[in-house]
This record gives structure tokens, C-alpha cells and sequence, in this order.
């Protein structure tokens, strides 16, 4: 009689249980991590559950984890954990550029990304990135690239990127063009054109330095010139300088004539 009362109850109680466990009712999210809930009836929720041990409704609910730390999206050749290899890229004056790039993002509204990039959002983001990339190094010569103004051409894709994934919930901390390789012969062509404009510079820094001592060489002596001119006057504006030169003149043909 006993069994036959409590039987039932048991039955139910592990029934509930089974069911509970099938649904995983309870959801432990992270530190650095936020979990989005769809359910049948009310769709995304808005607010994403942040870290702790929370319950959401069983069999009606998907749930869907966010990481929330900094994540990197990285274009590099030979690294396994890089999303894809170099971005190619043509210069305003056609060029090829084979850049290595890393963008730095965090997610601030992760229902948002879920919303409007699903899970798989770093699928979406790549294309984004790539499309700014190549546009803005088309507004570049690759001389300019090769020489100064590649951190112009990282901030412009920096802004570009940010303000388009500020749309979607991501916030971009930074975007860095590691390294871009262009074709060998454009290189060897700047190098040589390099040498040859260091050459001529140097050529001219002589042929000016030349001229500044020529001119300095002139200087002096027109300086020593007018020293001399200006003695001159002085000596013959003095009345006692006519009778110095008469006596150095005149002194030997003088003592010739008394002698005679």
C-alpha cells in the first residue's frame, strides 16, 4: 500500500526532473560574457543576461553566448589562428599591395550583433573590413604607401570601419596595417630612384657650398679693398703725407745735386 501510494509521485517527480534536465533551465554565463535569449513567443530579448547562474524558460528559449572581451580579426599568410591570409589591394596608380592587417573590436550590445549579424558575426565583419581596406588604398600611390603616408591611409580605415560597425553593436579600438609588401620590381625601381635623387641632392649641397666660399672669398677681399681705399684717403687728406712722399721721392735725387 505504501509503495503503491508514493509510486505515482516518484514517477512524476523524476518525470520533472528528466524534463528539467532536457531543458537546462538554468544557464551559467561567464565573467566576460553575455548570453542572448530568443524565445518562441517574444523573440530576442533586448537585454542579454550578464555574468552569473540564471534561469530561462525550458523548450521555448535558444540561447545564444557572446564573448565580450577584445577579440581580433587578423588577414596574415602562414598563421593558423589568422582569419585568412593578405589582403590584396591596388594603389591609385595600380599597383599591387599585399597587406597584413589586424582589426581589434569588442562587442558592447551583443542582442544587437545577434540581431543583425547572427552567430557566425565575424563572417560578416571580415567582408566590411576588406571593403574599406581596398577602397581606401585606392586613393593612395604606392610611392606615397611605400614612403609616408601609410599612417594616413591605417587612420582612414580606422574611422571608416568604426563608424560602420558602430551600427551593428561593435565598438573598434583599433585597426593596424602590420606590414605591406608591394612587387619587387617597384621596390628596386623607389630604391634606385631614391639613390639617384640622395646623389643629386648631394651634388647640389656642393656645388651651393662651393658658391657660398666663393662668395665669402669675394666678401673678403672686397672688405680688404675698401679697408685699403679708405687709407688711402685718409693719407692723402693729411697735409704732413705730401711732404713724407716729397722726402721719399726727392731724398736720393737731392743729396745727388748738393754732392754735384
Amino acid at each position: 500500500m505504501g509503495v503503491g501510494r508514493w509510486l505515482p509521485q516518484a514517477t512524476f517527480s523524476g518525470a520533472v526532473l528528466l524534463l528539467v534536465g532536457i531543458g537546462r533551465p538554468l544557464r551559467l554565463v561567464g565573467n566576460g560574457e553575455n548570453l542572448v535569449v530568443f524565445t518562441w513567443f517574444g523573440g530576442v530579448n533586448s537585454t542579454a543576461l550578464q555574468p552569473g547562474l540564471h534561469w530561462v524558460p525550458p523548450f521555448v528559449s535558444r540561447t545564444v553566448l557572446f564573448d565580450m572581451k577584445t577579440q581580433a580579426l587578423t588577414w596574415k599568410d602562414g598563421d593558423t589562428h589568422a582569419y585568412a591570409p593578405r589582403l590584396v589591394a591596388l594603389s591609385q596608380d595600380g599597383q599591387q599591395i599585399r597587406v597584413e592587417a589586424t582589426l581589434q573590436f569588442r562587442i558592447l550590445d551583443a542582442p544587437k550583433v545577434y540581431t543583425q549579424l547572427g552567430e557566425g558575426y565575424l563572417d560578416r565583419i571580415a567582408p566590411i573590413v576588406r571593403s574599406v581596406i581596398i577602397n581606401e588604398t585606392a586613393g593612395f600611390s604606392a610611392q606615397a604607401l611605400y614612403s609616408t603616408q601609410r599612417p594616413m591611409l591605417q587612420g582612414q580605415i580606422r574611422e571608416q570601419v568604426a563608424n560602420l560597425l558602430r551600427e551593428y553593436g561593435i565598438e573598434v579600438l583599433d585597426l593596424l596595417l602590420r606590414d605591406v609588401d608591394f612587387d619587387p620590381d617597384f621596390v628596386a625601381a623607389i630604391e634606385a630612384k631614391t639613390i639617384a635623387e640622395n646623389r643629386l641632392a648631394q651634388k647640389q649641397f656642393e656645388i651651393e657650398q662651393a658658391r657660398q666660399d666663393a662668395r665669402t672669398v669675394i666678401s673678403q677681399a672686397e672688405a680688404e679693398a675698401g679697408q685699403l681705399q679708405a687709407k688711402a684717403r685718409a693719407l692723402t687728406q693729411n697735409p704732413q703725407y705730401l711732404e713724407v712722399v716729397k722726402a721719399a721721392v726727392l731724398g736720393s735725387r737731392l743729396e745727388t745735386l748738393v754732392t754735384k
